[in-house]
């Protein structure tokens, strides 16, 4: 079924915009101003939450349900977090869109002890009723096909009692799947847990602290935090449309600028570029709250990602779906090693037949991309790679010919294993790079590669900040961004003024820009390691 075709009645369009899941009201308060007050609580509800969006949303009957989502653990990986699990975000469209992204965040916690999950929805449509802070449902139970699940009533009462940001409006759960699609999936996750269900409705600025500071009593190691969104709605059904061409391309790239304000933590920066891209993601709320919630220590990853538009071949109307974990580094066990150390006494990312293996790998990928008409090189990760190499970072792979730049694409964000990443970026450097011609058979044998494997990248308050020749360097302003690795400089002979003024000239800004209001800096550090062992 194609759910975008004109011809399509009334109802299936309506339950397709659904399905896919719909903007909200609610994401214009991070750049509105204006306060709706809580006036009353609304009547408890029954001891038991009825499901109200199943047989629509997922199946409504228990063994389709488990099998749905057994398919989808099956499709997951089976790869370990590098810490200790202590959050996610998980889309809540319909499962046959999202549910295999879902699938992936849930996998990561599946089996893991949790005793409490707070769960930070929302409220896709409220009507009239404008409700200001968060509804904590009254119900002592959730129900759906798989059975009941208990709610943490003193946990609720708590937050009720913290402040009156906290109020109880069961409105705010009728027909809403944003919490709802998150349960069959704990169910299937975890075992003698309960809830706090909790609607995040209308906040201004101020209403983020104190928020958080009520929540955070509740929070312990045997505790998952949930932030229930989906991410890009584009089309003419969603009222978003800030570009008409390379529309997928420009998807991807809206999406992966919020998601690095995610997996940084940054809740101004976050606000800021919703506030610039008009970016309708419908769980900003939710993420922003997460942000204040989260550890210092804690680091993002992205699990998985996808589009409707992708898997129905249109996007003249797509919605984004991400899973993104959040772990705390692992207690450190007797025995375990720490990361190895190079000539310098620094610490480093790999080991030195790690960085081999990886050159290999890149240059494998090179003569058979080249060679086969865009073929990749054949894996057996079980015979060669080791558990680091499985793990996701950041990686650019660059290509040089006669000492000289041939080639040079890769990803900040880390979003796929580490020798994925090597091998992709070894393609996109080879043919994809605008700046050259694509690579020809003829000139492998004259190529030197070289990988950077990167940290994660994080936000300074202005360049002064920025270390030359250490760090590698990403701006941006507004939708204009470009990045250094640490290298450049010092292989250009660079001081900070220079690096910087080439960076925006490479984003397509005037030299000078850096020096603007509103440009954002972030740095990050590399691994660095080319053929011959030297870069």
């Amino acid at each position: 079924m194609h759910e975008f075709k004109p011809q399509m009645n009334l109802f299936k369009e309506l339950l397709m915009k659904t399905l896919l899941s719909t903007t909200i009201l609610s994401i214009i308060v991070l750049i509105t101003p204006a306060v709706f007050a809580q006036t009353e609580q609304e009547v408890a509800s029954p001891e038991v939450w009825e499901a109200q969006v199943a047989g629509r949303f997922y199946p409504g009957n228990e063994t389709a349900l488990k099998d749905q989502i057994a398919a989808f653990f099956k499709n997951v990986p089976g790869q370990a977090p590098k810490g200790a699990p202590i959050a996610i975000i998980s889309p809540h469209a319909g499962y046959q869109y999202s549910g295999q992204v879902a699938a992936y965040a849930y996998n990561a916690i599946k089996d893991r002890k949790f005793d409490r999950v707070i769960i930070l929805a929302l409220k896709h449509q409220l009507g009239l009723k404008r409700i200001r802070g968060i509804s904590v449902s009254s119900a002592k139970n959730f129900k759906t096909p798989l059975g009941l699940i208990p709610v943490d009533r003193d946990a609720c009462g708590q937050l009720l009692k913290a402040s009156n940001l906290f109020g109880t409006y069961e409105s705010a759960f009728k027909e809403e799947h944003s919490l709802e699609t998150q349960l069959p999936f704990l169910q299937m996750s975890l075992k003698d847990f309960k809830i706090i269900p909790l609607s995040v409705c209308f906040l201004t600025k101020d209403d983020f602290d104190p928020i958080a500071n009520a929540i955070k009593p509740l929070i312990s190691d045997s505790t998952l935090i949930v932030a229930s969104s989906d991410f890009t709605h584009y089309g003419e059904n969603y009222g978003f449309l800030p570009f008409k061409n390379d529309i997928e391309k420009n998807i991807h790239k809206y999406d992966y600028g919020l998601f690095e304000k995610i997996l940084a933590k940054d809740f101004e920066g976050l606000k800021a570029y919703r506030q610039y891209t008009q970016i309708n993601a419908c769980g900003i709320l939710p993420i922003a709250l997460l942000l204040k919630l989260l550890p210092g220590d804690a680091q993002g990853e992205i699990l998985n990602y996808d589009t409707s538009g992708h898997q129905l071949n249109n996007f003249s109307s797509s919605v984004s779906y991400a899973s993104i974990l959040f772990t705390r580094p692992a207690a450190e066990k007797p025995g375990d090693s720490a990361p190895p150390k190079d000539e310098t006494g620094k610490q480093s990312f790999l080991t030195d037949q790690e960085k081999s293996l990886l050159l290999s790998l890149a240059r494998d990928t090179l003569k058979t991309h080249t060679a086969n008409g865009g073929a990749r090189p054949v894996v057996s990760p079980e015979l060669s790679l080791t558990p680091r190499m499985k793990e996701k970072y950041g990686v650019f792979v660059t290509l040089k010919k006669g000492g000289e730049l041939r080639g040079c694409i890769g990803h900040i964000v880390p979003r796929e294993p580490l020798f994925r990443g090597v091998i992709e970026n070894t393609v996109n450097s080879s043919s994809n790079d605008w700046r050259f011609k694509p690579v020809d058979a003829g000139e492998v044998s004259g190529i030197t590669i070289e990988i950077s494997v990167l940290t994660q990248p994080k936000m300074i308050k202005g360049p002064d900040e920025f270390v030359v020749g250490k760090e590698g360097i990403l701006i941006r302003k507004g939708s204009a961004n470009a990045v250094f690795l640490p290298q450049v400089a010092t292989e250009q002979g660079w001081d900070r003024n220079e690096t910087l003024c080439h960076l925006c000239q490479k984003a397509g800004l005037s030299e000078n820009a850096w020096k603007d209001d509103g440009m954002e800096f972030y740095v990050f550090t590399a691994e660095v390691f080319c053929e011959g062992g030297k870069s």
